[in-house]
């Protein structure tokens, strides 16, 4: 008998990697999905999703909920790209719970509110004082005109949390972030995980597959943002010998006067072997410079930069995480040479700053290959869905 199509909605917003979603979805049950790409009134362009049949405009107004959860009953099966306060509030509404699929990003439930024994930012990191909001006055107009363009519904008051709970089904790339937050009971004990990644290992590094380190500068952070943990690996890096080493820290976006606050200490620090990154470069350029750090570090405490540490990987560096981030207790899992901050960033590693060997670097390569290439990644997605909305 043939299989049976599985109709799937996908509840979405405008970002870069719905492209990469719906291309995923699309070799996984071909002709099967509608995404629903909710935009303001006043501005109906989509800017980073490309244009597709399956894609669909919805616009805002005081009923979009409403429209989205009657719009659900004539799916199979619902996939919220993220479980936001809007998402959450469209699963709530809805009278068939039962069908959705609720993508977890991280930030949704990653606060201090939903985690207060989980440190999120070191003590030094926690002592900035910035000066009034931390956002520059083109930042607070841009944000002003965000407000009045893009109309905001009226959603359920702490939907997030109240959807993570009673979701029987998440998404995440790995098991640890699911399995974190279901210890917490955050999710819902009776919650099924559904394996996805929106950029597999092809999507990463498309153009640069046969790319390598050479060299052997240090990569520190991902943004401009106090998750980063900055001023802590900077306490360390005082500690060790880094000769002349560039230290490479990507501040081009997050929170401006905290980017400021960084570059200024990492220059006190570091001097000329500080070299922040605040404007955004050609994705050659920024090629070229990663390409330089034989050695990264992410000092994340939680699961963060997962498309930003699967790459510098690739190429072959030497990568630093924190233990108690879900991403490296996920990496040792499967196999993959990673670093601890805690065990293995220290000045009494005499080989905290060499770089991977070519060994090394190949076995990495031959498990990520296996673990998040496109094949595995679809072949995943698909036995999960089948399994639980066929």
């Amino acid at each position: 008998m043939p299989e049976k199509k599985i109709s799937i909605l996908h509840i979405a917003t405008d970002e870069k990697f719905i492209n990469a979603a719906n291309d995923i979805f699309e070799k996984a049950f071909p002709g099967c999905n509608h995404f629903v790409i909710r935009r303001s009134r006043f501005n109906r362009k989509l800017n980073h999703v490309g244009k597709n049949n399956n894609i669909q405009i919805i616009l805002y107004d005081n009923n979009i909920v409403n429209k989205l959860s009657e719009m659900t009953r004539k799916y199979d099966c619902v996939f919220l790209h993220g479980i936001s306060k809007f998402n959450s509030s469209v699963y709530l509404s809805s009278t068939e719970k039962e069908k959705f699929v609720g993508m977890l990003w991280g930030a949704e439930l990653y606060t201090e509110e939903n985690l207060p024994d989980q440190k999120l930012i070191g003590e030094l990191t926690a002592s900035i004082i910035l000066p009034e909001s931390g956002y520059s006055l083109k930042e607070r107009i841009k944000e002003l005109i965000k407000g009045v363009i893009y109309y905001k519904p009226t959603t359920i008051e702490n939907a997030t949390k109240l959807a993570a709970s009673e979701l029987n089904y998440i998404s995440t790339l790995h098991e640890e972030d699911f399995n974190y937050f279901k210890e917490r009971k955050l999710i819902s004990e009776k919650c099924r995980h559904i394996p996805f990644a929106y950029y597999p290992l092809e999507y990463i590094m498309k153009g640069n597959e046969l790319s390598m380190v050479n060299g052997n500068n240090i990569l520190l952070g991902n943004s401009a943002s106090f998750t980063n943990n900055h001023l802590e690996a900077f306490q360390i890096l005082q500690e060790i010998n880094i000769g002349n080493r560039k230290i490479i820290v990507p501040l081009s976006y997050g929170n401006s006067r905290y980017a400021d606050h960084i570059q200024e200490k990492g220059i006190e620090l570091f001097g000329k072997n500080f070299k922040p990154l605040r404007k955004f470069m050609p994705l050659i350029e920024y090629t070229r410079v990663i390409q330089g750090c034989g050695i990264v570090i992410m000092n994340h405490y939680r699961q963060q930069a997962e498309g930003n540490i699967l790459t510098m990987l690739w190429l072959g560096s030497k990568v630093y995480l924190n233990e108690s981030n879900t991403f490296f207790q996920y990496l040792k899992r499967i196999g993959i040479v990673i670093y601890s901050m805690e065990k293995d960033f220290t000045k009494a590693n005499k080989f905290v700053l060499e770089n991977l060997s070519m060994t090394e670097i190949e076995h990495n390569r031959s498990i990520l290959k296996k673990e998040i290439g496109e094949e595995h990644i679809i072949e995943r997605l698909k036995q999960s869905v089948l399994k639980y909305f066929s």
